[in-house]
């Protein structure tokens, strides 16, 4: 029944754009996470070599990338349909999800080329 229902485009709009929003708030806590750790003096992302920095940092990407592409797809899938009456969430859910998938690879890159693992002990 609910996979019936999903084939509409209309659905596919309310589902993209509620999953690209969605994705929001796990990128804007990957990204506090690395501007509090980000040292400008030696401009390098330092964490302590036991700390939860990089698997905190690590699953607010996954959470943030999953629904961020979903989003995009989907808003990608149904944004030109004729028989979606909803076509502005489908174009909302694209262009959101799409920047949110982009800035999460962005970050993820820079946190690979600016980390500075600190040996505590």
């Amino acid at each position: 029944m609910i996979l019936g229902q999903f084939r509409r485009f209309d659905v596919q709009a309310n589902v993209a754009f509620l999953l690209s929003l969605l994705s929001t708030a796990p990128f804007l806590a990957a990204l506090a996470l690395t501007i509090r750790n980000y040292n400008g003096d030696l401009i390098q992302i330092a964490y302590g070599s036991g700390s939860k920095f990089v698997p905190l940092l690590l699953g607010c990407l996954l959470l943030s990338m999953a629904p961020s592409f979903l989003g995009f797809v989907l808003g990608w899938s149904s944004a030109g349909q004729r028989r979606n009456d909803k076509s502005n969430r489908s174009w909302i859910g694209f262009f959101v999800g799409g920047l949110v998938l982009t800035l999460d690879v962005i970050l993820l890159l820079a946190f690979w080329k600016l980390r500075l693992e600190i040996p505590l002990g």
